[in-house]
């Protein structure tokens, strides 16, 4: 069980926050990666940013899958749960109440282990839990795994989302004590906000420069090549290590991307398109706030909840599985005069006023860990030797 807010408020010094991130990562191969310019933010996600927030900050460590026979024992007990439970428990020493006033999960696979451990008996401290895939997934469940899970998150003290199509299901469901929205943001170290950056000359003396990054399970890449496949005075370049070869067109070129060729190819596009399937978790965010932040226009499904973070001023939305509104929507952009610049205008002017950075998302993360342990936690900037792994 989690201790209690009267117990957690009343500790001096900084609000101390275990951030259990997914089993592949490591907060001190992640700074040497920023370092080589390799992700965008010092820490996975800018959890980092909480530092400024009055928080000492502990990362789990990455829990290597076991060698040879061992490591089928590994991925079959992952499959068996579908959460992380080996990984969770390497961790088990920075969940304890006496070591963390709060714990951040980044995914379900995170928090619905530590929901194991409590249920078992291993107390932990209060624990926002969220969620990426779950909601999505869960029509696809047999009644054993809804059971179960609906029992692990029964005691989450908030069952968080990026998106309002995510928060209300979760609701409907039952999932958790309560659920909250907490808006998703990227790193503006890596892609500053890009105000001054003129809109090309569309003139027909060469291509229209297209761009479509991710890798998520809900891009929509068979709609996107019917829409752009072939078309001339268009060049569409993809960044995925899951654009489907058999769509290939002579005018596509697809491969994945490093950090810096996402940044180079953000300055080379006149349009980014995020083409997605029906989902509930705001897939694309990533690559519409990116495009965004470096004054890119951008044209989306109206897919997942990004109309939550954009209206119709800020993005160029189409239907979903529709080639021929897509083409609509990239058409008007690219003909009507000055809507390029005004939507850019408008969706960066968005961006900022609701702090759609990663600093804003560490941020609302510490907010409502305060509200969830009491009062006793006042902001207080520490150093940067408050971020440690154990």
């Amino acid at each position: 069980m989690s201790s209690s807010p009267e117990a957690t408020a009343s500790a001096a010094g900084p609000l101390r926050v275990t951030v259990l991130l997914p089993r592949h990562l490591d907060v001190v191969a992640w700074s040497q990666r920023h370092a080589r310019g390799e992700v965008p933010d010092a820490t996975p996600y800018g959890y980092h940013h909480a530092l400024q927030q009055g928080c000492s900050l502990s990362f789990s460590r990455a829990t290597p899958t076991w060698p040879g026979a061992l490591g089928l024992v590994d991925r079959a007990l992952r499959k068996l749960l579908g959460f992380e439970l080996r990984h969770v428990w390497a961790n088990r020493a920075l969940l304890r109440p006496d070591r963390a006033d709060v714990i951040w999960t980044h995914t379900e696979y995170e928090y619905l282990g530590v929901g194991l451990l409590r249920r078992l008996g291993v107390p932990s401290a209060p624990i926002v839990a969220q969620s990426i895939w779950l909601v999505d997934e869960w029509s696809r469940w047999s009644g054993v795994r809804r059971r179960l899970v609906r029992w692990l998150m029964r005691d989450a003290e908030a069952a968080t989302f990026h998106s309002p199509l995510n928060m209300v299901r979760a609701r409907e469901l039952d999932l958790g004590e309560r659920q909250v929205i907490v808006d998703f943001g990227i790193s503006l170290d890596s892609y500053p906000i890009a105000t001054e950056r003129p809109q090309a000359v569309l003139d027909g003396t060469r291509p229209l420069h297209v761009l479509a990054l991710g890798n998520d399970r809900h891009r929509d890449w068979e709609t996107l090549a019917q829409a752009l496949g072939g078309r001339d005075g268009v060049e569409l370049r993809i960044g995925s290590s899951h654009f489907p070869a058999r769509l290939a067109q002579p005018n596509i070129s697809a491969h994945p991307m490093t950090q810096a060729e996402v940044v180079a190819n953000y300055g080379w596009a006149d349009l980014v398109v995020v083409p997605l399937h029906e989902n509930l978790h705001a897939s694309g965010l990533t690559a519409v706030l990116e495009a965004t932040a470096r004054g890119v226009p951008v044209v989306a499904t109206r897919a997942g909840g990004l109309d939550h973070y954009f209206d119709d001023d800020g993005i160029a939305f189409c239907a979903p599985h529709d080639a021929a509104d897509l083409w609509r929507a990239l058409d008007a952009l690219v003909t009507t005069p000055g809507r390029r610049a005004a939507q850019v205008a408008s969706a960066q002017q968005r961006l900022l006023s609701r702090r759609f950075s990663s600093e804003g998302f560490a941020t609302r993360h510490v907010e409502l860990s305060r509200r969830l342990v009491g009062a006793g936690h006042e902001p207080a900037p520490v150093s940067t030797t408050s971020l440690r792994t154990p």
